[in-house]
């Protein structure tokens, strides 16, 4: 049975746990390497799985002048029909503090699709009313960002603002390391009241007393459909790091289970 990965390779960005509003920039994220164990959710008829496994590998870290996020993924899909599909892919980034310029880095393989490797850079001004993003695979074709776009660890810094000021709702557009066509995205993010972290244990010195509930609606911009591409819903912690999410994509659902974590120093800037 062959499967369509775009969704699903989606995720990566969107947890390059996410500058331009002045509030975003008290928000102090923790450098940080994490594991997600990955599971299966929920299933529905339509999409004849049995089974997911595999694991996520996430690190950010901070140098003098920007964040650097790296997820590592790989998973096996089991399904009625006996077969099997793995997906691996590598995807790096880069994000200036002032979050103006961003690129990428994207190694995507499946068992139904030839290997990807592309990359790519954005940038916008400071007010974060004009970019342009250009991508390997057209080098010479600018793709014109909309409107006050967030890049991944910005837009994570921003819910985080807002989170904190008791805001429940908040709408962005983000872009992310993709291929030009699925690049940007329109969101939609709830943020409910703070919760009880329940796994201190796992999350070791990096632990909160307390995390966010957040879901994240992911809409394809150019599209008039109500019902979103995928949804991801995590408990963010005010330091920014995620202790557990799932994402949802309607005939199915992931849940990521943290399983080990360690801080990342930051190093001496002058």
């Amino acid at each position: 049975m062959q499967m369509n990965f775009k969704n699903i390779l989606a995720i990566k960005a969107s947890l390059g746990i996410a500058l331009f509003s002045a509030p975003s920039l008290a928000i102090d994220l923790a450098a940080h390497e994490a594991t997600y164990e990955m599971s299966l959710l929920s299933t529905s008829t339509e999409a004849q799985m049995t089974a997911i496994a595999g694991k996520t590998n996430f690190i950010l870290r901070k140098d003098c002048e920007g964040w650097i996020s790296s997820e590592d993924y790989l998973l096996e899909f089991a399904y009625e029909t006996g077969d099997s599909a793995i997906l691996a892919s590598h995807f790096e980034s880069w994000e200036e503090l002032s979050g103006q310029l961003y690129s990428f880095e994207v190694d995507e393989r499946s068992t139904y699709e030839e290997e990807k490797q592309f990359n790519g850079f954005a940038t916008v001004t400071k007010a974060g009313k004009t970019g342009e993003a250009y991508f390997s695979m057209q080098p010479d074709v600018a793709l014109r960002l909309p409107d006050k776009v967030y890049f991944p660890v910005a837009h994570t810094k921003e819910v985080l603002s807002r989170a904190e000021k008791g805001e429940k709702i908040f709408t962005a557009n983000i872009f992310f390391g993709a291929e030009p066509d699925r690049a940007i995205k329109r969101t939609s993010t709830v943020i409910g009241s703070r919760q009880k972290v329940t796994n201190s244990r796992i999350l070791g010195e990096l632990a909160s007393s307390n995390y966010y509930p957040v879901n994240i609606a992911y809409f394809d911009p150019s599209s008039v459909e109500p019902v979103p591409e995928y949804e991801i819903t995590f408990h963010l912690q005010p330091n920014g790091v995620v202790a557990y999410y799932e994402v949802d994509y309607g005939d199915f659902a992931i849940d990521a289970t943290l399983t080990e974590i360690k801080p990342i120093s930051r190093p001496e800037c002058s």
